[in-house]
């Protein structure tokens, strides 16, 4: 009965897509391994209307893995700045030099291979090397998830182990031999314009005469959604430092956590005298001291409150601890560097 289904499942969609799929993706055009492992990396966590523009830019910025590779991970975060969760940026810098190195500039054509690139795990790699016409291989992205739960009657959250395992069986299962680049792809399409988290168009969903959800009137129910933690809140100072009357001071933020390897405004407690970080820091005078209006940034655990504080200096930067992560920026230069969207804001304002 479930083969029946899963072989139902697979004819249905692949039909659908051939009619109704999505075309005109910018990384279908003129499709290339290194386009759809560039796409499938920013397209984690990210909606495909986010990920457009940001596409174009960075396939015209490094149109090869050989451009991305001899690039700065300046370079890079930049043109990643806005998009988010910017471990996929590094990580995907570091793949690229890795594919030079260790594979003469080819991306991996098997599975394991990918696999070993930072950050590309068993749904990216799967979707790399089905889309790219290579060999079937299972997908589970939200869409597919969402598609699958609802069509085959999976209970429980999709991030749980037992219905995470049950998903994979059933995404292998699913995934023809023939037609497995078609099917992916559509797979994902209808999760992504039809099959929605909310309001889905059951209506016209072509796989809706066998859905164990649309027939057991549960769609709004499943997938189980994930259980809610209440968001944790911290605020901080954004201490905006300019010296000799234009050059902002910054620091490279490590490599690891939170816009890791970000050009930011140095980060301190709200218990913490900005005046006296100051003078802890730089043998420079302050001319002039000016909190601007504090502003919410959220993230997807917790939401920061951003506190911004103007200090004027006078003269030309003179750091007291002399780390190479630390420099001041005039507008020119600003503009290279990689940064977080409330950081490249308040930059904006500044200038």
């Amino acid at each position: 009965m479930i083969q029946d289904s899963q072989k139902y499942l697979a004819a249905k969609i692949v039909t659908w897509w051939e009619n109704f799929g999505r075309k005109t993706l910018p990384w279908q055009k003129n499709p290339s391994k290194y386009k759809t492992w560039v796409s499938e990396i920013m397209l984690q966590q990210t909606q495909v209307n986010t990920v457009e523009p940001y596409f174009h830019r960075f396939i015209e910025r490094f149109p090869t893995v050989e451009e991305l590779a001899s690039s700065s991970q300046d370079e890079v975060l930049k043109m990643w700045s806005g998009l988010g969760y910017y471990a996929r940026a590094r990580n995907m810098h570091r793949s690229a030099r890795l594919i030079i190195k260790q594979h003469k500039g080819k991306i991996p054509s098997d599975y394991e291979g990918l696999l070993n690139l930072p950050g590309v795990g068993k749904s990216t790699a799967g979707a790399i090397l089905s889309l790219s016409g290579i060999e079937p291989k299972p997908i589970l992205d939200g869409n597919v998830k969402r598609v699958l739960s609802r069509f085959f009657g999976v209970k429980g959250w999709p991030g749980e182990s037992k219905a995470s395992k049950e998903l994979w069986d059933l995404s292998a299962n699913s995934t023809p031999i023939d037609n497995f680049q078609i099917y992916t792809q559509g797979i994902m399409d209808l999760g992504a314009t039809i099959c929605l988290s909310r309001n889905p168009n059951c209506s016209i969903c072509p796989i809706q005469r066998r859905c164990y959800a649309y027939e057991n009137h549960l769609v709004d129910e499943i997938p189980n959604k994930k259980p809610k933690k209440k968001k944790r809140t911290e605020s901080k100072y954004f201490l905006m430092i300019v010296f000799d009357g234009n050059k902002l001071f910054l620091e490279r933020r490590k490599p690891k956590g939170i816009w890791g390897g970000l050009w930011s405004m140095p980060e301190i407690k709200l218990s913490d005298d900005p005046e006296e970080w100051c003078a802890q820091q730089f043998a420079n005078k302050i001319l002039s001291v000016d909190p601007w209006e504090p502003f919410k940034h959220s993230f997807s655990h917790y939401n920061l409150y951003i506190h911004p504080i103007e200090i004027r200096m006078d003269g030309q930067f003179m750091n007291k601890t002399d780390k190479p992560s630390m420099n001041s920026f005039n507008s020119e230069q600003l503009d290279s560097l990689g940064m977080s969207t409330p950081v490249k804001g308040l930059v904006n304002q500044l200038y």
